[in-house]
């Protein structure tokens, strides 16, 4: 089936309510939508709606749209597997593109963290600065599950206070790393996937031994040296591809892995 994406409208009422401003002004504002129009509505949990607005209301430059949904157009299935992304805290706002892309890709879940290296400190307004962004990009990709942001964690304690027992680990690293089928055939086995890379002045000492206690497998992404946001959205995208196209783990037989090698 054909997906599309563009100008969808993100909702958190039951059948009826009202959008927020910034949805309201960009229907309003932007679109010049009216009452009586009808528009797509997404409200993460898988599922898109024909609504309608019934009702423009103006209080000085604010503006809200109120809409009621008319039917199911779409529902999309939950990823067997779940992503989560491990994304450290970088400067600008490219921890905020790395959500944006990261959504477009369909990780499930991002949680934002700062380790010993990292310049980029946690702002009071972070999670909801990368919540805009994950929505923005749910409804520009088509897209309908909206991955959830956790608050920013400190990375030794975060990975010293969990054990991740039933999780795949992997760790993007400038040196080492396994081969696509032994990854392939390390998926089988789990249902979530957790995915980290450092910041720009890379894992400390101490944060590389935790890293191998944790039994994180190390993989090589490139022969190159890469920037931060690059190592971690290639790793975001090299799990993607496995994933969501072509050579989904869970579907491939051992004849047709044994296929692949002859």
């Amino acid at each position: 089936m054909y997906i599309q994406g563009g100008n969808r409208f993100f909702f958190t009422f039951e059948k009826e309510g009202f959008l927020s401003e910034e949805e309201s002004h960009h229907l309003i504002r932007v679109l010049r939508k009216k009452e009586g129009d009808k528009i797509k509505l997404i409200d993460g949990k898988g599922n898109e709606y024909e609504g309608k607005i019934v009702e423009i209301l103006k209080k000085g430059k604010k503006l809200k749209a109120k809409v009621k949904l008319i039917k199911l157009l779409r529902k999309e299935k939950p990823l067997p597997i779940k992503i989560v992304a491990l994304i450290p805290l970088l400067k600008g706002n490219k921890t905020e593109f790395l959500v944006e892309k990261g959504t477009e890709l369909g990780i499930s879940e991002f949680i934002p963290f700062q380790s010993d290296y990292c310049i980029a400190k946690p702002s009071h307004k972070l999670e909801e600065r990368l919540k805009t962004k994950a929505i923005n990009a749910l409804k520009q990709s088509g897209r309908l599950y909206l991955p959830e942001i956790k608050p920013s964690v400190i990375l030794k304690e975060f990975l010293c206070e969990n054990p991740f027992s039933l999780s795949l680990k992997l760790v993007a690293l400038p040196e080492g790393g396994i081969l696509i089928d032994e990854l392939l055939e390390k998926l089988v086995n789990f249902r979530e996937i957790i995915l980290l890379s450092g910041p720009e002045g890379g894992f400390s000492k101490e944060e590389e031994k935790i890293l191998k206690e944790k039994k994180f497998i190390p993989i090589l992404l490139s022969p190159y040296i890469l920037k931060a946001e690059t190592a971690s959205l290639s790793l975001m995208s090299f799990i993607s591809i496995i994933i969501n196209l072509g050579g989904i783990p869970w579907k491939i037989s051992k004849n047709s892995k044994k296929n692949r090698r002859s």
